[in-house]
């Protein structure tokens, strides 16, 4: 009876064993958002309000992007690579490692990209 007993844990195990290792496992990869449409005056200002005015704010650190200088600033001083537009030195500032990169969140990072992508529009 004991050895019925082992040779069936025995076979239940390696059942299972090959049972599960055949299974396929299903990763839930989220979905790209595409940012489009991105306005300046209603996304791309509001970030630098919330994140960023309260350094660059005209008092001594480069780049004022206090309202409603900021736009001008930006493409005066050479910021925004619309050809590249991730080579632009604004969005590469706030990148993971990069100087201001804790001032701004994934999705503030994807905007900017967007809104350089889209032409760095003053809308």
């Amino acid at each position: 009876m004991k050895k019925i007993l082992s040779a069936l844990t025995i076979f239940g195990l390696v059942f299972t064993m090959t049972f599960l290792s055949s299974c396929e496992k299903a990763y839930l990869v989220p979905e790209e958002q595409v940012i489009e449409n991105v306005s300046f005056s209603s996304e791309v200002q509001p970030f630098f309000d919330a994140k960023c005015i309260e350094c660059h704010n005209g008092s001594g650190i480069p780049l004022n992007l206090t309202s409603p200088g900021s736009y001008d600033a930006i493409i005066s001083g050479d910021y925004v690579d619309t050809e590249n537009p991730a080579d632009s030195k604004l969005y590469l500032k706030i990148m993971p490692g990069e100087s201001m990169s804790d001032y701004a969140s994934p999705s503030e990072r994807e905007l900017t990209l967007a809104w350089i992508t889209e032409g760095a529009n003053n809308n």
